[in-house]
């Protein structure tokens, strides 16, 4: 039979050099398929499909042969993916670099030493490609039937919440909403960080705002908290199908990206604009007419890079796309600095920024200056919060000023999604994507969930009247489109709920009497 096949067409598939990228590709989508639909994972198996095809065809014209390329995209595949988690075991950064060039040199090698094409080699091709097909298969199998198990089971996100009741017109007025994550109340910033923010806070009342000092968010946690606010709606319809797996987060990250209010506002033909974070859910909206970022990276291309040489180099050099601390000290300033920007531009504009300070990583100071690593490591927690909190009301005050001065009239929205992380219960804070920790949320104490629902929360109308302010972040919409686009959209009533556990992302408990 090998005979057979080493004569046949199958000897000279090129399948050699698509297996580790395809393993790795599948592996990673696989074990974050509860968090990535196919929509984010498919854009980047198409773009590593096309650098491998591009690779190999650039191999092909030093090879002489399409088998003989495959072969040495093979050899370079197994040194890109994993020759760093060998030299992360070295003692030294120019150690590690230097182990990184000598085993690249030895994949040169290997590679300037498979032989010429010839019947030999196609024989060889052959025996490789019994092993390849079964294993591009298996993986590629497993993580479309995963995909099928789940999308199934996931509802249409834009099926259980009504559409905004309200209209717009050339004189309706520009809406800013700026999402600050991990942005505490007066209680959590005075009790936890031995902080006075009403300097701050009386700022935004002298600029017209209505300000609750200690208001509470709807849910503990950035997706359901802003799938909530963003569609006017709590999250309970989403659990209708009995399928839904209990940890699976996609529905909930679909239902706060392709929300009502940018649909309402696309609709009314407003200029959408987002402006996005690191953080996959948040870093683009396709809706949106146009998306701010800086260095971003989807998760899949974000994780396939950090796991490869290029990645590996490029944080081993301090270069972008390699310092992900530093990158996001850039992304905020570079995010306020555009804001700045748009409020001078006459359209009418819908505007949603999600930023993540004082979220951490702690990489801003005060002063807008980077804090390194080191530096961050040697100050208190509370400090590192701090200088970020300060950093973020330094700019949100002059991007207000900005807006104001602007040429249309505006309704401006402040609040933060989820308040801090109360310790024990929190990871490591050093780096992104690190600090979530699974806890069991309807088993905490009442301190801990004060300090976890407590947020920053602040709206000004474009009108300059005082009141409709709502009591809590579902009820924002409702409350401007009535203030301003006639709307008779009603309030729902303020709950304060925790999904119960990671794995149980659709089971609510109530936790208001911790907010009275």
């Amino acid at each position: 039979m090998l005979e057979k096949l080493a004569q046949s067409w199958f000897a000279r598939l090129p399948l050699a050099g698509f297996v580790i990228p395809v393993i790795i590709f599948f592996g990673l989508w696989r074990s974050n398929a509860d968090r990535l639909g196919y929509e984010d994972a498919l854009p980047t198996g198409l773009v590593l499909l096309a650098i491998l095809i591009g690779l190999l065809i650039g191999l092909r014209l030093l090879a002489k042969s399409w088998i003989r390329a495959s072969m040495m995209l093979g050899v370079l595949g197994g040194y890109l993916f994993y020759a760093p988690s060998l030299t992360r075991l070295l003692a030294s950064p120019l150690i590690e670099a230097g182990a990184l060039v000598l085993v690249g040199l030895i994949a040169l090698d290997l590679m300037r030493r498979i032989p010429q094409h010839d019947a030999k080699l196609e024989r060889t091709n052959a025996m490789i490609n019994l092993a390849a097909l079964p294993l591009i298969l298996i993986f590629a199998g497993q993580a479309g039937a995963d995909q099928y198990r789940l999308e199934a089971a996931r509802p249409d996100v834009s099926a259980p919440f009504p559409a905004f009741e309200a209209s717009a017109d050339e004189n309706s007025p520009d809406v800013w909403h700026f999402v600050m994550d991990r942005y505490g109340n007066s209680e959590t910033l005075a009790r936890v960080y031995g902080y006075d923010n009403r300097p701050f806070l009386n700022a935004l009342r002298e600029r017209g705002f209505a300000v609750d000092d200690n208001a509470f968010s709807n849910f503990q946690r950035t997706g359901h908290s802003l799938a909530s606010t963003m569609n006017a709606a709590y999250l309970e319809p989403l659990a209708e199908s009995d399928d839904l797996m209990g940890g699976d987060w996609v529905p909930i990250y679909r239902a706060m990206r392709d929300n009502r209010a940018i649909q309402f506002f696309n609709e009314a033909g407003y200029t959408t604009v987002f402006a996005g974070t690191w953080w996959n859910p948040s870093r683009r909206n396709p809706g949106a007419d146009e998306n701010i970022n800086l260095r971003d990276l989807p998760e899949l291309a974000r994780l396939l890079v950090e796991q490869s040489v290029p990645g590996r180099a490029l944080e081993l050099a301090d270069l972008p796309y390699g310092d992900a601390r530093h990158d996001q000290c850039l992304r905020e300033e570079y995010k306020f600095n555009a804001l700045q920007d748009l409020a001078g531009r006459d359209e009418r504009k819908y505007v949603f920024a999600h930023f993540l300070v004082p979220h951490p990583p702690y990489v801003i100071n005060a002063d807008g200056s980077c804090r390194s690593l080191a530096d961050a490591e040697a100050a208190t927690r509370r400090d590192n919060y701090v200088g970020q909190l300060e950093y973020a009301n330094s700019r949100l005050l002059a991007t207000i000023d900005a807006i104001l001065a602007g040429p249309r009239p505006a309704t401006i929205i402040l609040q933060a999604d989820e308040g801090p992380w109360p310790e024990p219960h929190v990871g490591d804070e050093r780096f992104i994507g690190r600090d979530p920790v699974a806890v069991d949320w309807d088993e905490l104490e009442r301190p801990a969930l004060r300090e976890k629902f407590g947020i920053l929360f602040a709206v000004r109308h474009a009108d300059g009247a005082p009141g409709n302010m709502p009591a809590s972040p579902i009820n924002i919409y409702p409350s401007i489109l009535r203030q301003s686009f006639g709307s008779a959209m009603p309030n729902l009533p303020d709950r304060h709920m925790v999904f119960v556990s990671n794995g149980e992302l659709y089971t609510f408990a109530e936790v208001a009497g911790s907010m009275d």
